[in-house]
């Protein structure tokens, strides 16, 4: 499995499983962080890499487990015929437990997604639910101020009052990053989608592009207008795929966010091929994805076609398909 998908779609599992072990929340980015660059030769050649990054989380903290002498063994038998006894006692008091927790959304007692938020947006988000926030730089590959991890983690209950520690990019060095003007342009455009920012710079007239439309031609002004792209559905699109959330585990509650990746206009993920022909000509074209929380079907894909004075002079939107 790649490396960077599965940090993307395990992050805040991962920070949880870290706490659970006794690391102070502060710490855990960290550790995890350590934990994945050291074992991502592991993970690229796993199928499931779950339980050897959670094996090398606890070894980590915990150091590699010892021996269990043989009287251990007997006493653990007998302890797991208690919990068989328990489990029949589980069935009646199952009656009264709360309802499951929502697999597709968040509900509002839930920590929202932070996803597409830079440090300021997401205070505001939290400091409105009543959330006490604190930001707390993080060295990441991601652009500069950009949130990759919360504790309590997306999907965690809360009261007003509680305190979250939001931790935001602070890329490790200038190599970090070879794509960062990219993931700018990216970041810029779903922030615009999604209410977070101002326009990105557009050229006094903006192709558009959305799936099997017709083209549409939008003047400089007008594109940096939200309500003028409605009729192409470009930021629709944008902001569907950002809000989306996917239950991963219910033990520790668990949910998986999207993510987003700059590709080649030619790349292609198995059978999500690159369209063809793609609008990309010989002008500056940026191009990138917007990878579903559950990581199943084909990503949206857009492409950012820019001028000679890197102003955005067409959007071509290919729709995210199951």
């Amino acid at each position: 499995m790649d490396p960077r998908e599965y940090r993307d779609a395990r992050w805040h599992s991962l920070l949880r499983a870290a706490e659970d072990l006794g690391v102070d929340p502060e710490a855990a980015p960290g550790l995890v962080e350590q934990v994945l660059v050291r074992e991502q030769r592991r993970i690229r050649r796993a199928e499931d890499p779950d339980p050897l990054v959670h094996a090398a989380l606890a070894d980590a903290v915990l150091g590699p487990p010892s021996p269990v002498p043989r009287e251990h063994g007997r006493r653990r038998l007998a302890v797991a015929g208690l919990a068989t006894a328990l489990v029949a006692v589980g069935v009646v008091l199952a009656l009264t437990r709360p309802e499951p927790p929502p697999t597709d959304h968040l509900r509002a007692d839930q920590i929202p997604s932070l996803f597409g938020y830079d440090g300021e947006a997401a205070r505001a988000l939290l400091e409105k639910r009543g959330l006490e926030v604190s930001l707390r730089p993080f060295r990441s590959c991601e652009v500069r101020d950009r949130v990759v991890a919360s504790a309590p983690a997306a999907g965690a209950a809360y009261d007003r009052g509680d305190r979250v520690v939001v931790y935001t990019a602070l890329p490790a060095d200038v190599s970090c990053l070879t794509d960062y003007g990219e993931r700018e342009v990216a970041w810029q455009l779903l922030d615009f989608a999604n209410g977070h920012g101002r326009a990105p710079a557009f050229a006094p007239q903006v192709s558009v592009y959305s799936g099997d439309a017709p083209r549409e031609v939008l003047t400089g002004a007008a594109a940096a207008d939200p309500d003028a792209w409605r009729e192409s559905g470009v930021l629709e699109a944008l902001h569907a795929a950002s809000s989306e959330v996917e239950l991963v585990e219910e033990h520790p509650l668990t949910y998986a966010v999207p993510a987003v990746r700059v590709v080649r206009a030619s790349d292609g993920f198995g059978t999500c091929a690159a369209p063809d022909p793609t609008t990309a000509g010989p002008a500056d074209v940026i191009t990138f994805v917007v990878r579903s929380a559950d990581r199943t079907g084909c990503p949206l894909r857009l492409e950012v076609g820019r001028d000679d004075d890197r102003r955005i002079e067409s959007v071509t939107l290919y729709p995210a398909s199951s």
